[in-house]
């Protein structure tokens, strides 16, 4: 702890020295060189501002929702789909390529109702930053992830000072009132900036987000967004200010209103805590109040002069974080600034985006240049950091592919700068290039640094029986842990034990990384059945990721976990009305092992066993799951061979003897009988039976009306009239 405090110490004395160095050359350089502010006449408004609007967000709102989705098919965040979307409605491409319907749909005096739309999404998306921030992160990691998130923002922001020794005479001597102070600093800000939501995501897609690595890295980027919009409420403050007595108020006034919220606000966040508690619900008026003190917050920095985002982004981080108060209150914000808030934003960054200015002025090296010194300068800093406080070499490297994603914290950032008059257009259509560039590079070398293997977490299995049951719904699971329990048993060695899966869909919203909510969906899925499993003593554990492809990733926990069966429970699918049809049919299809779907009727525990033999070559695994649920719990077995026709005397032989190898001597006394009958109609013949049973097992055939489909709408007799719970199997290809 000394030797990373000794580094951390020294660290700063270094960043302070060689920011004051490099704006000490650059502003004796460039003193008084910049040009004097000009006043620009407004637009006039559309004839018709609200069809326009219509028009506009309807048109935004599709383009980014498809291009979104292209991006989570190809592995990448669906923001970087939602930031090309704005930039293709820009002037860059579609007032490039069609200038009169572009100027038709995004008239100059219509976009005033967007930035206005824009920037209250922004204010509701910092709130939401806040909420996600978690002090115990901090706490948890101690010197070590201050150590490297403050490294992550320093090195990228030195750099980015000296940048400006060079950029500053190309792009803003000559620009009314761009002061080289104000603009290195901004710079640095914001080259040093790492997008939390992004790298939450990508974490969690990942199934990263609870390792070592994960954590550390979630931390580094929480801390590193509460460090960037302090440092950017300071560069805005010296950039409005007008001399030293101007800077002095806006920091005092900017002290007197942390302390405010940290003394005042946050004691009255605790007491509605409390109300939503009492009244186990968010009322419209709790809703309402959090609201006002969202705005009020961001209108009071912005008086001060520090920006209105740093108001919300505070009121947020004042919240209760972890509660079901804040989740509850997250979920009420969240659809509406991601559908509808942030779109708008992403469109109005695109209509200020002039890609055109770059090929007029071949300014394609400097964007190159840009590029490289970001990303170089906050991987150095990164993985420089972890590896000095012991760190692995692969460790380290991935996460400072993490730490250089950027993704909107860098857009709304730039978007700050270019109201406030430090950056210039063709800089600002650069910086757009390379938040995109190094929001997009980090999944696929990510992927490299750590292949999937690490991602998926293989493990050996226990050596016993093991069964994989995915869970989809949490009032399937206490039936579910009873069935496994019977065919695990608890004889020795090790019976095996129960493999609890929850696959979460990932969500589409931008912040947070859905990490809280994540947490959340997890123990509400696996609870029930993890409750269940402790009062049955069976060994359980608990598995849960974001997974884009359900079946496939079942298929590829049993191989990776060496799961004998995989116990399935029933819900009836959105098309179709087969029992294997839908996600069913796709697990069988890429199962390569052993899988049961159980369709529940109240089963208790599995004491009277029927099991429906017809000849089918799965009729095998039904009679081992039988004889195991037999000799481990002493389940009553009724072995009923229907002999339908059709069934040549062969099938009926092999049947026999497969009935002798795995029940062996048992057949016929110590609660194992077999009847015979003959009928045309097996299903009817089948639920004659059914009276009297807990369970009927079957293995897939046709004779049962039983066939695996992906959308299936034949009527299933044999699963609508079956009186008792039903485990349908299917033995391994």
């Amino acid at each position: 702890m000394k030797k990373q405090t000794i580094l951390y110490l020294g660290l700063l004395l270094l960043f302070f020295a060689a920011v004051w160095a490099l704006i000490a050359v650059g502003g004796r350089m460039y003193a008084g060189t910049a040009a004097a502010p000009t006043v620009r006449a407004g637009d006039t408004h559309p004839v018709n501002p609200l069809l326009t609007l219509v028009i506009q967000i309807v048109l935004i709102i599709l383009l980014g929702r498809a291009l979104g989705a292209v991006c989570r098919l190809i592995g990448q965040p669906q923001v970087i789909g939602e930031m090309a979307a704005g930039i293709i409605l820009g002037p860059s491409l579609f007032g490039w390529v069609a200038p009169e319907a572009w100027s038709w749909v995004f008239p100059d005096a219509s976009r005033q109702y967007l930035h206005v739309l824009s920037q209250v999404g922004v204010i509701l998306f910092l709130f939401l930053i806040g909420l996600e921030l978690d002090p115990k992160l901090l706490s948890s990691r101690g010197m070590t992830a201050l150590f490297i998130s403050h490294s992550s923002m320093i090195v990228p922001f030195v750099m980015g000072v000296a940048l400006m020794l060079y950029l500053y005479p190309r792009f803003f001597r000559d620009v009314p009132g761009m002061e080289f102070t104000a603009v290195a600093l901004f710079m640095g800000a914001a080259m040093s900036v790492t997008a939390f939501p992004v790298l939450a995501r990508i974490l969690t897609e990942r199934n990263l987000h609870k390792t070592e690595l994960g954590k550390t890295a979630i931390t580094c980027a929480a801390i590193d967004d509460a460090t960037a919009w302090c440092i950017l409420a300071v560069v805005v403050g010296l950039a409005r200010a007008d001399g030293l007595m101007p800077g002095l108020i806006t920091a005092g006034a900017a002290t007197a209103y942390a302390l405010g919220m940290i003394f005042l606000v946050r004691p009255l966040l605790r007491r509605l805590q409390r109300i939503y508690e009492h009244a186990g619900r968010l009322s419209p008026g709790i809703v309402g109040l959090i609201l006002i003190l969202v705005l009020a917050s961001a209108w009071l920095t912005e008086l001060i002069g520090i920006h209105a985002l740093f108001g919300a982004f505070m009121m947020g981080a004042m919240m209760p974080n972890g509660t079901a108060f804040v989740r509850n209150l997250s979920e009420k914000f969240e659809d509406f600034t991601v559908a509808f808030l942030l779109p708008i934003f992403f469109a109005y960054v695109g209509l200020q985006t002039q890609f055109g200015l770059i090929l007029e002025g071949g300014y394609w090296l400097d964007t190159l240049l840009i590029i490289l010194i970001a990303s170089a300068s906050k991987f150095i800093g990164s993985s420089g950091a972890a590896r000095l406080t012991g760190m692995g070499g692969r460790d380290a490297a991935a996460l400072g592919v993490l730490m250089n994603a950027r993704g909107l914290m860098e857009l709304v950032i730039l978007q700050i700068g270019l109201q406030e008059g430090v950056l210039t257009p063709p800089v600002f259509a650069m910086m757009v290039i390379m938040a995109l560039v190094t929001t997009a590079m980090t999944a696929p070398l990510l992927s490299w640094i750590l292949p999937a293997p690490r991602v998926l977490g293989r493990r050996v299995a226990s050596g016993g029986f093991d069964v994989l049951v995915p869970v989809a719904a949490p009032e399937s699971g206490p039936a579910m842990a009873r069935l496994a329990a019977a065919i695990i048993g608890n004889g020795q060695p090790a019976p095996g034990r129960l493999l609890a899966l929850h696959l979460v869909q990932p969500q589409e919203e931008q912040f947070g990384g859905g990490l809280s909510e994540l947490d959340f969906q997890r123990d509400e899925a696996l609870s029930p059945i993890l409750n269940e499993s402790r009062q049955l003593r069976l060994g359980a554990e608990a598995i849960s990721f974001p997974s884009r492809d359900v079946p496939g990733d079942i298929a590829a926990v049993a191989r990776a976990r060496g799961a004998s069966l995989v116990l399935m429970g029933f819900h009836k699918p959105v098309f179709g009305t087969e029992i294997l049809g839908g996600t069913v049919h796709h697990v069988l299809q890429q199962t390569t092992g052993n899988v049961a779907v159980l369709v529940d009727r109240g089963m208790q525990s599995p004491r009277n066993l029927l099991v429906a033999l017809i000849g089918s070559p799965h009729d095998l695994l039904a009679l081992a799951l039988a004889e195991r649920m037999h000799r481990f719990s002493g389940s009553l077995v009724t072995l009923l061979e229907v002999q339908a026709p059709g069934r040549s005397p062969t099938d009926k032989a092999g049947l026999r003897q497969a009935i002798e190898r795995v029940f062996g001597d048992t057949v016929g006394r110590d609660g194992v009988s077999v009847h015979v009958v003959m009928d045309e109609e097996p299903v009817t013949a089948v639920l004659k039976h059914c009276p009297g049973n807990d369970l009927l097992i079957l293995g897939v055939d046709e004779g049962w009306g039983l066939e695996s489909h992906l959308f299936g709408w034949r009527p299933q007799r044999i699963v609508e009239e079956c009186p008792i719970s039903l485990l349908i199997v299917h033995q391994k290809r």
